[in-house]
Parts: C-alpha cells; sequence; structure tokens
C-alpha cells in the first residue's frame, strides 16, 4: 500500500480530479443545450486534460530524488496530446458547426481546476 501523496503530488492530484468533473459536467451541460455545444466542449475538454497530464509526467523527470517516469509512458501521453491538437486544428479549419463558446469553455477546464488552489490554505 503506497502512502498518501503530500506536497506537490496532493495538489496535482486534486487539480488532476477536478479537471475530470469539471470536464464531465461542462460535457453534460453542453450536451444539453445542443449536440454541437456538447461535442466542441468535449474534444476541447480533451485537448487541454491530455496536455496537463503529458506535462504532469514531463514534471515528475525534473523532480530529484522520485522515481522517473520511462520513455514508454511518456511517448504514448505525447503522441496522444499531439493527435488531440492535429483534431483540434483540423475541427476548427473544417467543422463549420463548432460551438466557439463552447470549445472556449473546454480549454478553460484546466485552469478553472488550478484556481481553487490559490484559496486553499496550507
Amino acid at each position: 500500500m503506497s502512502s498518501p501523496p503530500s506536497g506537490i503530488e496532493a495538489v496535482i492530484a486534486r487539480i488532476r480530479r477536478r479537471a475530470f468533473v469539471l470536464g464531465a459536467l461542462g460535457i453534460a451541460v453542453g450536451f444539453a443545450i445542443g449536440w454541437r455545444s456538447g461535442l466542441s466542449l468535449t474534444i476541447t475538454a480533451a485537448v487541454v486534460i491530455f496536455s496537463f497530464l503529458a506535462l504532469e509526467k514531463l514534471t515528475e523527470r525534473l523532480v530529484p530524488r522520485q522515481a522517473k517516469p520511462g520513455l514508454r509512458t511518456l511517448v504514448p501521453l505525447l503522441l496522444v496530446t499531439a493527435g488531440s491538437f492535429v483534431l483540434l486544428a483540423v475541427v476548427l479549419w473544417r467543422w463549420k458547426g463548432f460551438d466557439h463558446v463552447a470549445g472556449a469553455a473546454g480549454l478553460s477546464v484546466v485552469v478553472l481546476s488550478v484556481v481553487p488552489e490559490v484559496w486553499m490554505k496550507e
């Protein structure tokens, strides 16, 4: 059994959990408004969340005295992140039904997940 996360690990775990919850709630609201809004929000939220997960794994390599994720862990995350950016670019340039407001909301998922950490007392 592993010990509970402390310090920065706990902060990142809270941000990750909040990002998934906010993303799911936003997607549900988006689909309640319309399928285009829901799909637009889903695509942009996925891009941002995958980017956050890849950044998390990349920054683990910078922390001293910590088990470093291997290349086998990083490559799939980086490929998924790159693929999600390509998908977003194709959607933005080709899909005329893209809902820009829902897309902006999806891009804000991780930012909105970080903001409560500013207000938390240590």
